[in-house]
């Protein structure tokens, strides 16, 4: 104790317990206030509900809760305006604003932490921190499907070589290339709106670990913060960061996703390829070869996946070795979500408006078509139709293919009576009905290419997004 009698050295809210301030740089090693000030909106949002609720059940006057109302706003202006005195030596944004509010209002500051510990408090701030990221991410991501059904519609007839280990495998139309992307990025908002579904409880209430002997109301406080209901265990709702885990294994698959797109475009825009046409301003250029424009947004976009995934590797190393309740490791939670939700959300908005503004670039895709063996499986299919065993078939296709590869001749471009020189079973005039446009058109079950097809799963897809008919 200090010379003065009852007096402590330690400057800390909590500490009454201690004869000695903290070492230096155990507070520069143990703050968070560095990042978890991210947090400050929702910390203030929830201690005013706290603050209502005790009014209520008559541990503040309604005076007291008018002084900390009051002072929440003043320090809300203050943090917006960048004029809120941030001091390392609280440790952390919770600390901070208390520390604030005693500083403008006085006593009345002291009883806002009644019926309430960090563990819970840290854990109501993080729940509304990752149900508005998960909403913004699910509608995000509904803007993504409808850029994406958008182009499917524009490339309603545009016909395109579809790939299996990038060899020309089918042909395709560019609307059902686009609604391939749609649907994966459909599966990642849905899994959004699952996060936001299973984060939607409160554990404001909670305590340290075990609750409070006080009155409090939690179903009150969990209404006015919007949430459906409160968590039913206080010693799993502390140490409960499942919600996060859940947030960055989506984040995960749609970076994943993002990747993919990302990869195949980067292939798309080479010269070899040539099949998109992306915007100058999201390309950039060689600070040595005059000539070049480099991809490095979609680049960007790829390896950005591997730190998303970092994240979501940090955080479930981070939980696998604790036991219940609030342990000091869980600080560390903040930076893997804070890190992978922006990262996310940059990676969607950007790719978003990439897609908008490209275009397929038709000639070159049409030369690319031009000497392909796309239509071997439906030949293929056609024998099977006439009687011969499917691995027969398969095996005269393959012969066929070889030979026209022999003959310098396009699969499309062989005669009758070329073909007649492998099977007996392809009737008069078959040659020439083969086209791109028909195999397409032909695969008209459900979930097929067929235009109808693609026409009707569009039509699902926008109404699962509440679009209108």
């Amino acid at each position: 104790m200090s010379k003065e009698t009852g007096k402590n050295p330690s400057r800390k809210l909590w500490g009454g317990r201690f004869s000695e301030t903290t070492d230096r740089e155990v507070e520069r090693f143990t703050e968070s206030l560095s990042f978890d000030r991210e947090l400050w909106r929702y910390d203030i949002r929830g201690s005013r509900a706290h603050a209502a609720m005790l009014a209520r059940i008559g541990l503040l006057s309604p005076e007291e809760e008018k002084l900390i109302q009051e002072g929440f706003a003043r320090i809300e202006k203050e943090i917006e305006s960048g004029e809120f005195p941030f001091r390392e030596e609280f440790e952390d944004i919770h600390m901070n604003i208390e520390r604030r509010l005693y500083e403008l209002i006085g006593t009345p500051a002291q009883k806002i932490h009644t019926a309430r510990s960090r563990n819970d408090q840290v854990a109501l701030d993080l729940r509304l921190y990752v149900l508005d990221r998960a909403r913004e991410m699910a509608s995000l991501l509904g803007d993504l499907v409808r850029v994406a059904l958008r182009k499917a519609r524009e490339n309603r007839n545009r016909i395109l070589p579809g790939y299996t280990h990038l060899q020309q495998a089918q042909p395709l139309s560019g609307s059902y290339y686009f609604v391939a992307h749609a649907e994966r990025f459909l599966r990642d908002r849905l899994r959004f709106l699952d996060v936001v579904r299973r984060t939607d409880r409160s554990p404001l209430g909670s305590g340290a670990l075990a609750g409070t002997t006080l009155p409090i109301d939690r179903i009150s406080v969990a209404q006015e913060l919007g949430f459906s209901g409160i968590t039913g265990n206080g010693l799993d709702s502390v140490s409960d960061r499942d919600f996060i885990a859940d947030f960055l294994h989506a984040s995960v698959l749609v970076s994943v996703h993002l990747s993919g797109w990302a990869e195949e475009w980067i292939l798309w825009s080479t010269r070899e390829f040539g099949f998109v046409r992306i915007p100058d301003r999201y390309m950039t250029g060689s600070s040595m070869m005059p000539q070049k424009k480099n991809p490095d947004v979609l680049e960007l976009i790829r390896g950005k996946t591997g730190r998303v995934l970092g994240d979501y590797v940090g955080i479930v190393t981070l939980l696998k070795g604790l036991p219940m309740s609030y342990n000091r490791d869980l600080q560390e939670d903040k930076k893997h979500l804070f890190d992978a939700a922006e990262t996310v959300r940059q990676s969607v908005s950007i790719l978003t408006r990439l897609v908008a503004e490209s275009s397929l670039v038709e000639e070159r895709i049409r030369q690319a078509l031009s000497g392909s063996e796309l239509l071997a499986t439906d030949m293929a299919e056609d024998l099977v139709r006439w009687g011969v065993p499917f691995r027969e078939a398969h095996s005269i296709i393959g012969r066929i293919v070889a030979y026209a590869e022999q003959s310098g001749k396009s699969l499309a471009s062989l005669s009758d009576q070329d073909l007649g020189l492998f099977s007996p079973h392809f009737p008069k005039d078959y040659a020439g009905t083969l086209t791109m446009e028909g195999s397409i058109a032909r695969r008209n079950h459900a979930g097929g290419p067929a235009p109808e097809r693609v026409d009707e799963r569009i039509l699902e897809i926008e109404h699962e997004l509440g679009l209108p008919d």
